[in-house]
Protein backbone atom coordinates (compact mmCIF):
# COMPACT_ATOMS: atom_id res chain seq x y z
CA UNK A 1 0.00 0.00 0.00
CA UNK A 2 2.93 2.63 1.01
CA UNK A 3 4.79 1.53 -1.91
CA UNK A 4 2.11 2.46 -4.32
CA UNK A 5 2.24 6.49 -2.42
CA UNK A 6 5.48 6.15 -3.00
CA UNK A 7 5.61 4.89 -6.57
CA UNK A 8 2.81 8.02 -7.49
CA UNK A 9 5.00 10.60 -5.85
CA UNK A 10 8.02 9.36 -8.07
CA UNK A 11 5.77 9.19 -10.95
CA UNK A 12 4.85 12.61 -10.48
CA UNK A 13 8.51 14.28 -10.10
CA UNK A 14 9.92 12.69 -13.15
CA UNK A 15 6.52 13.96 -14.97
CA UNK A 16 7.61 17.45 -13.48
CA UNK A 17 10.79 17.17 -14.18
CA UNK A 18 9.82 16.40 -18.54
CA UNK A 19 7.96 19.83 -18.33
CA UNK A 20 10.29 21.70 -16.19
CA UNK A 21 13.21 20.00 -18.84
CA UNK A 22 11.15 20.96 -21.98
CA UNK A 23 12.25 17.46 -23.78
CA UNK A 24 8.64 16.21 -23.95
CA UNK A 25 8.38 18.67 -27.04
CA UNK A 26 9.80 18.45 -30.29
CA UNK A 27 13.06 19.25 -31.66
CA UNK A 28 11.27 22.36 -34.12
CA UNK A 29 9.86 23.20 -30.68
CA UNK A 30 12.70 22.89 -28.54
CA UNK A 31 14.93 25.36 -30.76
CA UNK A 32 12.50 27.57 -31.05
CA UNK A 33 11.41 28.17 -27.47
CA UNK A 34 15.84 28.64 -26.56
CA UNK A 35 16.03 31.47 -29.22
CA UNK A 36 12.73 32.88 -27.57
CA UNK A 37 13.69 32.86 -24.39
CA UNK A 38 17.65 33.88 -25.37
CA UNK A 39 16.05 37.08 -26.45
CA UNK A 40 14.34 37.61 -23.24
CA UNK A 41 17.00 36.61 -21.58
CA UNK A 42 20.37 36.83 -22.49
CA UNK A 43 22.02 35.62 -19.56
CA UNK A 44 20.08 32.64 -18.95
CA UNK A 45 19.09 32.66 -15.58
CA UNK A 46 15.38 31.55 -16.22
CA UNK A 47 16.88 28.23 -17.95
CA UNK A 48 19.76 27.57 -15.54
CA UNK A 49 16.85 27.62 -12.77
CA UNK A 50 14.52 25.39 -14.69
CA UNK A 51 17.32 22.88 -15.66
CA UNK A 52 18.26 22.79 -12.16
CA UNK A 53 14.65 21.81 -10.49
CA UNK A 54 14.38 19.63 -13.54
CA UNK A 55 17.46 17.62 -12.39
CA UNK A 56 16.58 17.86 -9.05
CA UNK A 57 13.02 16.52 -9.31
CA UNK A 58 14.68 13.77 -11.59
CA UNK A 59 17.12 12.21 -9.18
CA UNK A 60 14.31 12.29 -6.36
CA UNK A 61 12.07 10.87 -8.71
CA UNK A 62 14.41 7.95 -9.12
CA UNK A 63 15.22 7.71 -5.68
CA UNK A 64 11.32 7.38 -4.92
CA UNK A 65 10.55 4.67 -7.79
CA UNK A 66 13.64 2.90 -6.85
CA UNK A 67 11.91 2.66 -2.54
CA UNK A 68 8.81 2.01 -4.16
CA UNK A 69 10.21 -1.32 -6.06
CA UNK A 70 12.00 -2.35 -2.70
CA UNK A 71 9.18 -1.78 -1.02
CA UNK A 72 6.63 -3.91 -3.51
Amino acid sequence: MIHDYVWRAGAACMILAIILSGTGVSGDRMRANYYTEQACDPEGKDRKRRWKWSFILMILGLILLAISLILE
